[in-house]
């Protein structure tokens, strides 16, 4: 069975793709916790890996989560709902045809793998 990822993976999981981009290492990689409250640092980061997103509210980074409209991401219930509400969230979503959602980013990257032993 597949273990889940979730945003405590996040770190280890951006450490790991910047090795595999020599440049983004060199300037990002080694120091890549010190950043852990430095929402600058994240969405500048966002620039160069597809991978995942920053949340709005709390300014963490994260590999899944929750987008409003397409555009406004969270990491979890509670920094949506500062937001939006359970209802508004289930209209905007429509059915899965709306552009309000649940997704993932990390799914295109080939490299990570999590260690499900923990």
């Amino acid at each position: 069975m597949r273990k889940e990822y979730t945003n405590n993976d996040v770190y280890d999981f951006l450490a790991e793709e910047c090795k595999h981009t020599h440049a983004l290492w060199k300037e990002f990689g080694k120091g890549i916790l010190s950043h852990v409250s430095d929402p600058d640092f994240w969405n500048s980061l966002t620039e160069h890996l597809d991978c995942f997103r920053v949340c709005e509210e709390c300014g963490h980074p994260m590999i899944e989560g929750y987008v409003v409209d397409g555009c406004d991401t969270y990491c979890s219930k509670e920094c949506l709902h500062k937001h939006i509400t359970e209802d508004e969230f289930n209209a905007h979503y429509d059915n899965g045809e709306g552009n309000t959602y649940w997704t993932t980013w990390y799914e295109d990257s080939l490299s990570y793998n999590i260690d499900t032993n923990r």
